[in-house]
């Protein structure tokens, strides 16, 4: 029997939490919104056809971001543990009722992390256990377990800097938003089993910055998995309503797109059935009907000397503090790029080219 389920990338309106003055307000903020999220797993969950169903929820589609506060404040107002707190609890409730695997993202204050708090993307499985945590890596917003990467590595090994849950679906990871943007995290979780990357996302939809758009798409064919991308329809509270667009949408392993929203605003029309079986057959096929099979051609021992060698972000740059300040990010991106122009990894911009405020070169 062929391995079929539906995946629904779930786009909602993020109501953030920022103007709240007490926990208490942010939490009943949070509270509706998840009341929110359970109607439209009603309608999601009716279209199953008796498939096992998966949904996945924005980024921040629960709090928000930290703006104006502090470590502390964001800690004390908004940040959940994961499990252990009321809206998770209700959450897991939810898969459970559901039957559903349910993906979602929300801002974690581990009680073994004291004084500081991870962007955390979590799975909850059927039963209503949480089966999944990636805590981002590539962030200037929050801490980083490359931040105490000796230290998480000691608590939590490999398997808690890139999680992939085995599950009866498929192995199954996730990463947020810009992580697409660095492809050596897609690729770990890859190394490590992937075969589909749950991505909630906050993104402007359909924006090319960066290659943005693109960036989803290759990183479902360069690692041959499906991709299933949550984006918010829209942020309500800061900043402006339009600074996000939805276009939620699904990927196939070869980079092609599968479904997508092609609307702002609440949809649940970013879903669609995965066949594993397809994946399955592609990465087990040297040639043929798939094209080049990436994986099996992945020539790994080239490349790692170079990746042993290189040395850019600081690691371990919080292993004795909590992050005190986000202008201690931008110094040490300052000490990043000196180092590279000494090393001639980059180049300087030609004199009196450079941007105001970061000449720091004298040019």
């Amino acid at each position: 029997m062929a391995l079929l389920w539906k995946a629904t990338a779930m786009q909602t309106n993020n109501v953030i939490v920022n103007a709240a003055k007490t926990r208490e307000e942010a939490m009943a903020i949070v509270d509706k919104s998840i009341g929110r999220w359970e109607e439209l797993i009603t309608w999601a969950a009716g279209r199953g056809g008796g498939m096992k169903n998966l949904v996945v929820f924005p980024e921040f589609n629960l709090q928000g971001f930290p703006l104006g506060e502090t470590s502390e404040e964001w800690i004390k107002k908004a940040c959940f543990q994961i499990p252990g707190c009321a809206p998770v609890e209700r959450l897991q409730k939810i898969a459970q009722k559901f039957g559903i695997y349910l993906g979602a993202n929300a801002y974690e204050a581990p009680p073994e992390w004291p004084g500081r708090y991870f962007n955390c993307s979590f799975l909850i499985d059927p039963s209503g256990d949480v089966i999944l945590k990636y805590r981002r890596i590539s962030t200037a917003q929050a801490a980083s377990p490359h931040d105490v990467l000796d230290e998480y590595l000691d608590k939590h090994g490999i398997e808690g800097l890139f999680p992939v849950a085995k599950t009866e679906i498929g192995n199954i990871s996730m990463m947020p938003c810009g992580e697409i943007l660095w492809p050596e995290t897609s690729r770990c979780l890859m190394l490590r089993g992937a075969e589909v990357i749950l991505h909630p996302t906050s993104d402007h939809g359909r924006s090319e910055n960066m290659a943005w758009e693109s960036a989803k798409r290759v990183r479902a064919a360069e690692n041959m998995v499906y991709f299933v991308s949550a984006n918010a329809g829209k942020i309500i509270g800061a900043p402006p309503n339009d600074t996000h667009a939805g276009n939620s949408k699904i990927i196939d392993f070869q980079g092609q797109l599968m479904a997508e929203s092609g609307v702002a605003g609440e949809s649940i029309n970013a879903s669609t059935v995965i066949d594993m079986d397809a994946l399955r057959r592609a990465r087990c096929t040297p040639t043929g009907p798939f094209g080049v099979n990436r994986l099996a051609r992945l020539r790994s021992e080239a490349y790692s000397p170079v990746f042993n060698d290189a040395a850019f972000y600081p690691v371990n740059l919080w292993a004795d503090k909590p992050m005190d300040s986000k202008q201690r990010i931008q110094d040490a991106l300052i000490d990043v790029i000196k180092k590279k122009v000494e090393d001639e990894t980059f180049n300087p911009p030609s004199k009196g080219q450079a941007l105001e405020g970061y000449d720091l070169w004298g040019s």
